[in-house]
């Protein structure tokens, strides 16, 4: 579920109401790459299928809330079938990626965020001068000197860009931030020294800022007319709450020593100037804790869990639901169970379990076979 390709599930077992059940059951089992509308631009890590998304929508009722939105999926989804939806994430990259990719403008808008694009490219092509700041400085060695200097030209034509598209022009620097430096992925901090071409950093900045203009359109088109737009802000799940109550809360929390979510975004953190330091010592599940004390990872990963569900009655409308997808993790050669405490936090909540469906996902190298959930609960 939270992989680039969504390999198969296997071994798929249901519980609970036979339906409900088994409509989870095809939920989990969507695979393959989904790449229409918003969803894609700007890779995020361990994005739901929007498959998956759209199917646990569909089965919802009422207003929909993510309180760990990532890159925005479930409300992309949520939008496209016309629901109010709101989100909320601890990462500002999670929370600049989620608004980028649910912004709703008319045409004409789209137009002048493309004219402002072409003209930064042209002006960036010729930039001579690097970065002056401190933190971009301090990661000048994942660049080629003429790169950094496009990267600089197409930041300063942002600053001097119409406030009314600045926002989306900086979401689409920040898609091209690693593509363009040796880091070899956005989930690897590994180092591969490639040669990218002059003129070719800003020319991609351009092609970028055309792709999402045809994707905000194509999403505006599926969109049903009168539908509010996505409500999105930073916010940490186990202290915050949607505006009024809603419907649905669907969402995945981060697996457990999966990810160093906060981490992997170094690099568009120094050239976007977003301090995220101080969010750190709050991630959940972090994969780095886990490789250094496994046993109070696991806790504190337990412990947060319960804490953010025990807000979960206050925040659903009379006969709302949430919806968890979830899966193992895996550290120092042992699978880690997600599913016994996620169940746990939903009785100690108060929540009544309706329905779930498992499966075992083959795709974390070779010997290694984790389950993945999607669990429903009741208020």
């Amino acid at each position: 579920m939270k992989t680039s390709g969504w390999s198969p599930v296997e071994d798929v077992e249901l519980q609970g109401d036979p339906a409900l059940a088994e409509a989870l059951g095809d939920a989990l089992g969507e695979v393959g790459r989904w790449d229409q509308l918003t969803h894609g631009f700007h890779t995020y890590p361990a994005g739901m299928h929007p498959g998956c998304a759209r199917r646990l929508v569909e089965l919802s009722n009422g207003p929909v809330h993510d309180p760990f939105c990532g890159g925005g999926t479930t409300l992309i989804e949520a939008l496209v079938a016309g629901r109010p939806c709101s989100g909320a994430d601890l990462g500002p990259i999670a929370v600049m990626v989620a608004k980028g990719r649910t912004t709703l403008w008319p045409e004409d808008r789209i137009r002048r965020f493309r004219g402002a694009g072409r003209r930064i490219c042209e002006e960036a092509k010729g930039w001579k001068t690097l970065p002056r700041d401190s933190a971009v400085r301090a990661m000048s060695t994942w660049y080629e000197r003429h790169v950094a200097m496009e990267l600089e030209g197409i930041r300063q034509g942002i600053r001097h860009a119409p406030d009314e598209v600045q926002e989306l022009l900086v979401f689409a620097l920040s898609s091209i931030l690693v593509k363009v430096s040796h880091r070899r992925s956005d989930t690897s901090s590994k180092r591969d020294a490639r040669h990218r071409a002059p003129e070719t950093t800003a020319i991609l900045f351009h092609k970028k800022v055309r792709e999402l203009g045809r994707r905000l359109e194509a999403l505006a088109e599926e969109v049903p007319d009168g539908t509010p737009g996505a409500r999105i802000a930073r916010g940490d799940a186990r202290e915050t709450d949607p505006i009024q109550p809603v419907g649905a809360l669907i969402t995945s929390p981060p697996y457990p020593a999966v990810y160093d979510y906060l981490p992997l975004q170094r690099l568009r953190c120094a050239w976007l100037e977003i301090d995220d330091r101080p969010f750190q010592p709050a991630e959940m599940g972090a994969r780095r804790r886990f490789q250094s004390d496994p046993k109070k990872a696991w806790r504190a990963w337990r412990d947060s869990l319960g804490a953010w569900m025990n807000r979960v009655p206050d925040q659903l409308r009379p006969g709302g639901t949430l919806s968890v997808v979830i899966g193992d993790g895996f550290a120092k050669g042992k699978v880690i169970d997600a599913l016994h405490p996620i169940e746990e936090a939903g009785r100690d909540a108060g929540l009544q379990p309706l329905a779930r469906a498992s499966g075992v996902r083959h795709d974390h190298g070779p010997g290694v076979a984790r389950r993945e959930h999607i669990v429903v609960f009741g208020r």
